[in-house]
């Protein structure tokens, strides 16, 4: 129940699926134009947001649009949870155009969109956690968490399951920090799949590091760094939009949780790094 909550409220996230859902729960039934004219949107626009509420609403012999079983537990929900939609930041932003690009460069859209369709994040996920074990391995690179250190005291051959490791820490650091200072358990299964979402930009450095060693180029200590530090700096905005979209929580919450998972993977590093 928890995972299908997590998934109504991502599809509530935008406000304009927000009032159909809305619109469709107190009037009962609505045509086409009846909604375009209460949203005073484009053609094109109230049949993108439709479509994404496929799994909410049908259409009777009239053509009118009305809530299913699950479109009337999502109003129930909407209405008994309004504050907890509307109290993330990523949500006010998407009103504007610098906005709406600002939640396609952190991520926020893309996990979006990949949560409200599960086989396709499911096999994303999946491709992303085979993909990340492979390239570590083969760039010899050891990943603490967020962090990469070129030596460890074990066999390379370890790589694939330190990496996997790693995505299993960030997913517990998230939901346990969430829970505490939260008391928030929902989302566990999408913060799973967001959580290896997140790592696709962390996945730069090995990935750089593979491509020049194939053509034997030596990246300097510099290089290393940026690549390290953009990665990073990706990742955490990523996860941060992967616990706010399947927790529910805003915008400044999320990223608090994101960045003690940073600070865990900082301190290993260098605890590490100081005993080998």
């Amino acid at each position: 129940m928890e995972d299908e909550i997590s998934y109504f409220f991502t599809m509530l996230g935008h406000p304009l699926r927000r009032k159909i859902i809305r619109y469709l729960g107190e009037h009962e039934f609505g045509s086409f134009t009846d909604l375009k004219a209460y949203l005073n949107v484009s053609t094109g626009t109230l049949y993108y947001q439709l479509d994404l509420l496929k799994n909410l609403i049908e259409q009777n012999e009239d053509r009118k649009y009305y809530l299913n079983d699950k479109g009337k537990f999502a109003y129930q929900l909407l209405l008994k949870s309004s504050e907890k939609l509307t109290s993330s930041r990523f949500i006010k932003r998407d009103s504007t155009i610098t906005g709406y690009i600002t939640l396609w460069l952190i991520g926020w859209k893309l996990i979006s969109h990949l949560y409200a369709m599960p086989k396709l994040s499911i096999l994303i996920a999946t491709l992303t956690l085979i993909y990340g074990a492979l390239i570590t391995y083969l760039s010899e690179l050891y990943p603490l968490i967020l962090i990469y250190v070129e030596y460890l005291p074990i066999q390379k051959f370890y790589i694939p399951i330190i990496f996997i490791f790693g995505y299993l820490m960030i997913n517990i650091l998230a939901n346990l920090i969430s829970y505490i200072v939260y008391r928030n358990s929902e989302g566990v299964k999408y913060l799973f799949l967001g959580s290896a979402f997140s790592l696709i930009p962390n996945l730069i450095l090995p990935t750089v590091y593979v491509i020049t060693k194939s053509f034997q180029i030596t990246l300097t200590s510099l290089q290393v760094q940026i690549l390290m530090i953009v990665g990073i700096g990706y990742s955490l905005c990523f996860l941060t939009s992967a616990i706010s979209l399947s927790k529910g929580l805003g915008a400044e919450k999320a990223a608090l949780s994101a960045s003690i998972t940073l600070y865990i993977s900082l301190a290993l590093a260098f605890i590490l790094s100081n005993i080998y």
